[in-house]
């Protein structure tokens, strides 16, 4: 609910697939088509507390290259307090994990041309790897949004990106998509989750505690 997208070009919309997802029972797709186009997915508005808050999804990704040039790739981008969308490294943002693999090739009128971008394949495609991103300190006490952007030449396509597992960390809480294996407390008296509000849960278990 509340999540937007939008198309420049000859391209299509994100939408949600059944056919593959980290988490089930889908996940957010955007095609690599093979004409111009700038396909967006907007987040809802999302209040933040804290100067350390971080965005943490599952990530894969196929984009046309040949030659070593990336053609065609997909960004992040952030709007701080109603402000315009900027990529999150420009607005003061970093990858702690899973960023940007190259630049894209300027020509054949790809929108994204120049900028740093995830392209070419993901590693073990098609499995999926964690991005996690540290949000730019100005969002603290402001509301943002978030958009995931494809931009595509009027050349060759490709297969596209898949994220999923969404989560977003503001204050102490230390859940992240996956397995919980960072909630692990060591006991074979308790079973480890981990919840997005309250972080990590321990519960324990009656058969073995």
């Amino acid at each position: 609910a509340a999540w937007t997208s939008s198309v420049g070009g000859i391209g299509e919309p994100w939408t949600t697939v059944d056919a593959s997802s980290d988490t089930a029972p889908n996940s957010a797709y955007g095609i690599d088509g093979r004409y111009a186009a700038d396909e967006v997915l907007i987040s809802p508005p999302i209040a933040i507390s804290s100067s350390t808050a971080s965005l943490t999804f599952r990530n894969r990704w196929s984009f046309e290259t040949s030659g070593g040039l990336l053609f065609d790739g997909g960004v992040l981008e952030i709007a701080i307090g109603g402000g315009e969308f900027t990529d999150i490294l420009t607005a003061g943002g970093s990858f702690a994990s899973g960023g940007y693999t190259g630049v894209l090739y300027i020509g054949e009128n790809g929108p994204l041309a120049g900028r740093s971008a995830w392209g070419g394949l993901s590693a073990g495609y098609p499995a999926y790897l964690t991005t996690v991103v540290n949000l730019p300190a100005a969002a603290a006490g402001q509301t943002i949004q978030l958009q995931w952007r494809i931009g595509t030449d009027q050349s060759f396509g490709d297969l596209g990106q898949n994220i999923d597992s969404i989560v977003l960390l503001d204050g102490t809480t230390t859940c992240i998509p996956g397995p919980p294996t960072h909630c692990d407390d060591g006991s074979v008296c308790t079973d480890d989750s981990c919840n997005t509000e309250s972080g990590c849960v321990h519960t324990i278990n009656t058969v073995d505690g």
